[in-house]
């Protein structure tokens, strides 16, 4: 009988809040036994190949293998390189970009250097992440068959920044609309070919006292999303701070 492929959940932006949530609760409730996360920070990383291992092992899984790469996703040329490597640690099923870069840029005051740099974390990064990932997604879905409870996603952190702009963060405002644009895009283009495609539309400041928009909360909600049946499918979950979730298009 031929062995089962390593089942391959890919985080982009691992960290504290959003990214390690997201990878626990996922390895927790889906059969990924080969878990990549992506950050700048090499002690950071650390923290979440632990907290990731940690929820994994309250789930009684004890198949976990969880590997790091310490990547700036706006160097694109190395990123498509630890694309190629994380290739071979296990069959793409889940693909989750939580990557950006988040600060103030006063409209008509930021410069375009650090436009350039926004474009290319948020956008760029994830175009290259996208043109990578949806052929092997798309194989493996044809390939399905083979084994079970297969669910190729490719889920995106947005906010609500494409349907309200904040003049003071601008650039993130850009960048966050052109995400959308191109999530949309690739579930025009996709979907029908069996892979899942959505937004986490997360309405607000993240923090842990927030009712919704608390760590935890989004990563329910994300996986919540990642669980829908195919026939069933929404292209974006958004969560309100008041803890209020919609699931038709908000932006």
């Amino acid at each position: 009988m031929p062995t089962q492929p390593r089942r391959l959940l890919l985080l982009l932006g691992s960290g504290p809040g959003i990214g390690a949530s997201i990878a626990s609760l996922f390895t927790k409730n889906h059969p990924f036994n080969a878990i990549a996360l992506i950050a700048r920070t090499a002690s950071q990383l650390e923290r979440d190949h632990e907290t990731v291992l940690a929820a994994a092992a309250t789930a009684g899984r004890q198949d976990i293998d969880v590997r790091t790469w310490q990547v700036d996703i706006g160097d694109l040329d190395l990123l498509q390189r630890t694309l190629g490597e994380i290739e071979a640690f296990g069959q793409l099923e889940c693909v989750y970009f939580n990557a950006a870069r988040v600060g103030p840029s006063p409209l008509l005051e930021f410069g375009v250097c650090g436009i350039e740099e926004d474009f290319r974390v948020s956008n760029l990064a994830l175009y290259v992440t996208a043109r990578w990932a949806m052929p092997l997604l798309v194989k493996h879905q044809e390939e399905s068959q083979s084994f079970a409870e297969y669910k190729p996603a490719f889920l995106v952190t947005n906010s609500l920044l494409p349907a309200v702009p904040i003049p003071d963060w601008f650039a993130l405002s850009m960048t966050k609309a052109a995400q959308a644009n191109l999530v949309k895009s690739l579930q025009q283009q996709f979907a029908p070919q069996g892979v899942h495609i959505g937004l986490v539309v997360v309405w607000g400041i993240v923090s842990g006292d927030s009712p919704g928009l608390n760590p935890g909360n989004i990563a329910e909600q994300a996986w919540k999303l990642y669980a829908q049946e195919k026939g069933e499918w929404t292209g974006q979950v958004t969560i309100y701070d008041d803890g209020k979730v919609e699931w038709a298009d908000t932006i």
